[in-house]
């Protein structure tokens, strides 16, 4: 209870061990929460093909929605594995962003996602898989 309290009052660092939970637990919640909709667009892809936020890499409305498919369903998956974690989180970030781009001109309220989004894949980016992902395993964890 003690340790607690430091935590909480004292603004003690985390453990090793604390931080690699942290990370664990962002990549659950930030490739959890991405995932549905990811689904969600695979479910209606039909509706999408017709107009998907107006082509909004200039690629064509198909490439793009095969695009955001994979980043919200694959990549989301691969994050929560902690499978090529830093690339997953790229790829998200970026996709966020053209989606936060969309909606800049929208209420808060609509590009506030979007933007939350954004936040966690970037960081996600700079902290990496952490210990306990598959990265550590396949590349051999080095806590420096």
């Amino acid at each position: 209870m003690m340790k607690l309290i430091d935590f909480i009052f004292k603004n003690s660092a985390l453990s090793e061990r604390g931080l690699s939970m942290a990370i664990l637990m962002f990549r659950l919640f930030g490739g959890g929460m991405m995932l549905p909709y990811g689904i969600g667009k695979i479910q209606n892809f039909q509706e999408y093909t017709v107009n998907f936020f107006d082509d909004p890499i200039g690629i064509g409305m198909v490439p793009s929605l095969v695009l955001t498919i994979f980043a919200q369903v694959v990549c989301s998956i691969a994050l929560i594995g902690g499978f090529f974690s830093r690339s997953a989180a790229m790829i998200l970030a970026f996709n966020m962003l053209v989606a936060s781009k969309y909606h800049w001109f929208d209420d808060f309220a609509t590009l506030s996602l979007p933007l939350l989004f954004l936040g966690i894949y970037c960081m996600l980016f700079l902290l990496g898989g952490g210990k306990y992902s598959l990265d550590s395993v396949i590349f051999k964890y080095d806590k420096k």
